[in-house]
């Protein structure tokens, strides 16, 4: 049987400290006692772990590697900036090597560690969340990293998309459209994207002197898989008018919507309009065509890696690249015709009794 890799938790643990003292002894940062650093050095021998940092300082070697970590590579959203990023780093001059949390904190710390036992040159992170990410620093150290997303502190280099821009300018498009009643669909109720996105829907309506409708999906991951396509059908097949509009969480949800709206013989858009969140690929295919939000993901992926670079490079200051998100409008949104989509719905119903 192969023998386990040594990891940085099991050198702490051996020497009795914790990751952090473990990174800063082998920077050999001066706020560390020489017991300690003989402390941890002794561990790294005795388990036969070679940290990333010391392999660097070894002749001026690096692996050229960089390490990613997303929280779903099913997602196509994640998946086309993985594809940039690979892009990118490729162009750089480095490989990438990539890890899948799965939206679990524990497998998430895994990927990091296992990233470091490869002495990889740095890291980009989309984190779960604000929690998760705040347990990184004593694993990584002084690790060049760069984070994507909203799941992280303001003590970090990252880039990100502004989700309430994006958010406010889709549905100041639906009620310039002429639409009143726009109903939020999805995203986790524990969701920081989600609360962004919905601070940016309230305030295009509150300035149109609307309130719009919200409805979120629960916050255990486990519930989530079908969530979106079972509460689209309850919402298409129950009685009474539609929402003239649903702005979805997302460019997956909003597909969903669309799987149940032609399962209920609802028309999208003439029934109900219908804008997404991403600007995934499937997104532009001609019968979808859905209006969406880009995100400009593959921009933000070139982005993360030229400033990891940099810090790999040498340089360590903070960095923050905010962009501003695209609204693609295409064809699932039209002017209401008010009246229609319920008049359609008691149709429906009576053809199927």
């Amino acid at each position: 049987m192969m023998k386990k890799r040594a990891t940085i938790k099991d050198v702490a643990a051996l020497a009795g400290v914790s990751f952090a003292t473990v990174s800063r002894a082998l920077d050999d940062r001066p706020e560390i006692s020489r017991e300690t650093k003989e402390k941890v050095r002794s561990a790294c021998i005795q388990l036969g772990y070679v940290p990333n940092a010391a392999a660097r300082g070894l002749a001026g070697q690096s692996t050229h590697t960089i390490g990613v970590i997303v929280p779903d590579i099913s997602n196509p959203y994640f998946a086309d900036m993985a594809t940039a990023i690979e892009r990118q780093a490729a162009k750089r001059g480095y490989r990438m090597l990539l890890s899948n949390s799965m939206r679990i904190q524990e497998q998430e710390l895994k990927g990091i560690d296992g990233f470091l036992s490869r002495q990889i040159d740095g890291v980009i992170i989309s984190a779960l969340s604000p929690t998760s990410q705040a347990h990184h620093k004593e694993l990584l150290g002084g690790l060049p990293c760069v984070y994507i997303g909203v799941n992280h502190g303001e003590d970090c280099s990252y880039v990100m998309a502004d989700n309430e821009a994006g958010a406010y300018e889709a549905a100041r498009y639906l009620v310039g459209l002429g639409h009143r009643d726009i109903l939020f669909f999805g995203g986790r109720t524990t969701s920081r994207t989600r609360t962004l996105r919905i601070r940016g829907f309230h305030r295009a309506l509150a300035e149109a002197g609307l309130k719009g409708r919200d409805l979120a999906a629960p916050a255990d991951v486990g519930l989530m898989r079908n969530w979106s396509r079972e509460m689209a059908l309850e919402l298409f097949r129950r009685g009474g008018p539609l929402p003239e509009a649903i702005f979805a969480f997302s460019d997956v949800t909003a597909l969903k919507i669309m799987e149940a709206a032609e399962e209920c013989g609802i028309s999208i858009p003439d029934d109900v309009s219908l804008v997404g969140y991403d600007n995934i690929s499937f997104a532009a295919l001609p019968r979808i065509h859905l209006t969406t939000v880009s995100q400009k993901k593959f921009r933000q992926g070139r982005i993360a890696v030229d400033r990891l670079v940099e810090q790999i490079e040498g340089e360590r200051k903070r960095t923050v690249d905010l962009l501003r998100p695209e609204l693609m409008i295409r064809s699932s949104c039209v002017a209401p015709v008010h009246g229609r989509a319920s008049l359609r719905r008691y149709d429906h119903e009576r053809d199927t009794q």
